[in-house]
């Protein structure tokens, strides 16, 4: 009895979180939909989201009102498939790249886990460089001893796990909420809205090649948060309205998304921008900059505790011996991502920031794209009715088709890479094109996951096994 008391977490939020990759039994089972959307909410209200809006105009060229409709367009395909995976959570109550090993195998999953655990060392870095710079502008003291202070604090959230990390999204919604109104509402009045299209912008590649490359960066974003969608989603009961989660999901992303990209974009026309912290500073008055210099703070909190979080139980999912021993619980897998991503950060400091954000952003998409495609078709070809649980742990297999189906796809839309790391055959010959590689990536694992699976023998699927 005493052991059960102490692996209990219930709803205590200074109380470190017991479980890691588990399923969540289900009198660990609480929540409401609703705080799906002011996680999402606070998580995207953050300078990032920001300095993102700023490269559709800064980087590629385009004119405010073709930057919107690339914003609306890629945020908002992003958000729709957060909200359809977010659905998955309670169902199985186990975490997002758990259950992608229905697909992949419990060994072909190392490879998208592994991926997860890097690309949330990278937005922990892009957001917490953001989180620096505007320390340092209310505390100089050095960039090295700030970059400190900000691991510390986000390191401590993400410790304690997700209850103490959803009550931190909900006290700060409001928050920066009301501080980004006011900062928008100073910024309306210096934004340049008849500003042209920009051919001379160092990315442009021409009207629907730029159009391209800025909804890209926009999807690109939101699919930062796809494979975290149902680990914030799976302590919620069973019986939550899957109408009520997509939504609370989907329009916590698109909100703050379409908003401050917009607002960045908007910025971007003012003037030129070397320093992110350049898009607020100068424009409005000092008590207003300090006070956003402490919303970009929070911000990145907000933003990187998930970061954290999600990537800890990404590098649980890579289950042998080794990662064990370096990682026996949840909590230290945070503070192991914490150190490497904190040393990322100071490295990235050093380095011209919006470029090395924009090749992030691709890097990034390039194979959470076909990863998506392949889920998805699992789900509706294998897993749509059922409540099973086994197949995603010992009934997982070694290795399935999704593996074969997510390489092949990532080796042909490696022709369309268009960005200044790698640029692929195609896309060097078509530069017009812009980057289309998600599209070709998502198609193309699609299409052979659903044949490879016709071909191969259909997953034995129990559909009275229910999660305890």
């Amino acid at each position: 009895m005493e052991s059960v008391n102490e692996n209990y977490y219930g709803e205590e939020v200074l109380h470190v979180e017991p479980h890691g990759i588990d399923p969540i039994a289900s009198n660990e089972r609480h929540g409401k939909a609703r705080n799906l959307f002011t996680l999402w909410f606070s998580a995207n209200l953050e300078f990032a989201t920001l300095t993102l809006g700023a490269l559709s105009v800064g980087l590629f060229g385009l004119n405010l009102a073709q930057a919107a409709i690339s914003i609306i367009v890629g945020t908002m395909v992003g958000a729709a498939a957060i909200g359809f995976l977010t659905t998955f959570g309670y169902k199985w109550g186990i975490p997002q790249l758990i259950q992608s090993r229905g697909a992949f195998g419990f060994y072909g999953n190392f490879l998208p886990s592994l991926l997860n655990f890097i690309s949330g060392i990278g937005w922990y870095a892009v957001n917490t460089v953001l989180g620096v710079f505007a320390l340092q502008w209310l505390l100089p003291i050095g960039f090295a001893p700030d970059l400190l202070i900000m691991i510390i604090i986000q390191a401590v959230v993400s410790v304690y796990g997700h209850n103490l990390i959803h009550f931190v999204e909900r006290i700060s919604a409001l928050f920066l909420a009301v501080i980004f109104i006011v900062v928008t509402a100073y910024a309306m009045g210096h934004i340049h809205f008849s500003i042209p299209v920009n051919v001379k912008a160092p990315l442009y590649s021409g009207l629907f090649g730029s159009f391209v490359l800025a909804i890209g960066s926009s999807l690109s974003y939101m699919m930062g948060w796809l494979t975290f969608s149902s680990d914030y989603s799976r302590y919620l009961p069973q019986n939550t309205s899957s109408a009520k989660a997509f939504h609370s999901a989907f329009w916590g992303n698109v909100i703050p998304a379409v908003w401050l990209e917009f607002l960045g974009a908007g910025l971007a026309t003012v003037k030129n921008i070397t320093t992110p912290t350049d898009l607020v500073t100068g424009l409005m008055p000092h008590f207003l900059v300090v006070l956003a210099m402490l919303a970009i703070i929070l911000g990145t909190v907000t933003a990187n505790v998930l970061n954290i979080y999600s990537g800890s139980l990404s590098l649980l999912a890579i289950d042998v011996k080794w990662v064990r021993a370096i990682a026996p619980k949840r909590w230290v897998a945070a503070l192991l991502l914490g150190v490497f991503g904190g040393v990322l950060s100071y490295l990235a400091g050093a380095e011209g920031y919006y470029n090395s954000y924009n090749n992030f952003l691709l890097l990034l998409g390039y194979w959470v794209s076909p990863w998506l495609a392949i889920v998805i078709v699992d789900y509706v070809m294998h897993r749509k009715n059922s409540h099973n649980i086994r197949d995603f742990y010992e009934g997982s297999g070694r290795v399935r088709a999704g593996l074969w189906s997510f390489i092949i796809a990532i080796a042909v839309s490696s022709l369309f890479f268009n960005q200044t790391l790698f640029t692929g055959l195609i896309a060097s010959k078509l530069p017009q094109l812009g980057d289309i590689s998600y599209y070709v990536g998502f198609v193309v694992a699609a299409v052979l996951y659903m044949a490879f699976s016709k071909l191969g023998k259909r997953p034995q699927v129990d559909r009275t096994a229910k999660v305890a």
